[in-house]
């Protein structure tokens, strides 16, 4: 027994390590990953190329009204509203087609300013509500759906 201890242990054989695991890890992990940060990159670039073009298309313009100044519907009192309002539509082109219908919306303001009173407009979601009934008085006209929003620039009520 003494003997078989005095023996030199065996030598151990290390396997040679395997290329063919790091290949797969290279294929399987980082060739999609760079192919996937190209494509992104790629996609990036495209994209600013078109955005220019697709903002032209979609930018809004401001199309400003002359100040209203009408008689609110108070029953016990004489009450006023100075108004001026600014209508957000599609384009510019928009803009200028609604210019010829000028009248009409002047016209269908004037009704629906006079027909509030005080109390209708005096508090904040008041003032939302008319904004609302107003966008929906001018969808009623031609063009009219060109309209999105109406901004008030200027609002007095005495």
């Amino acid at each position: 027994m003494a003997r078989e201890k005095e023996l030199p242990p065996e030598p151990v054989e290390e396997a040679p390590p395997r290329k063919k695991g790091k290949m797969k890890l290279i294929l399987f992990i980082v060739l999609p990953i760079l192919l996937l940060g190209g494509g992104f990159f790629g996609y990036l670039i495209l994209s600013e190329d078109s955005a220019p073009a697709k903002a032209e298309h979609q930018e809004k313009a401001l199309m400003p009204l002359e100040p209203f100044l009408v008689n609110l519907a108070d029953k016990d009192a004489r009450r006023y509203l100075k108004v001026k309002i600014d209508l957000e539509v599609d384009n510019e082109k928009a803009a200028k087609e609604l210019e010829k219908s000028l009248p009409r919306i002047r016209d269908q303001l004037i009704f629906l300013l006079s027909s509030k009173s005080y109390p209708d407009i005096a508090t904040p979601e008041g003032k939302h509500q008319l904004k609302k009934d107003i966008v929906a008085r001018l969808h009623a006209i031609p063009a009219g759906k060109k309209i999105s929003a109406a901004y008030f620039t200027e609002f007095v009520a005495q």
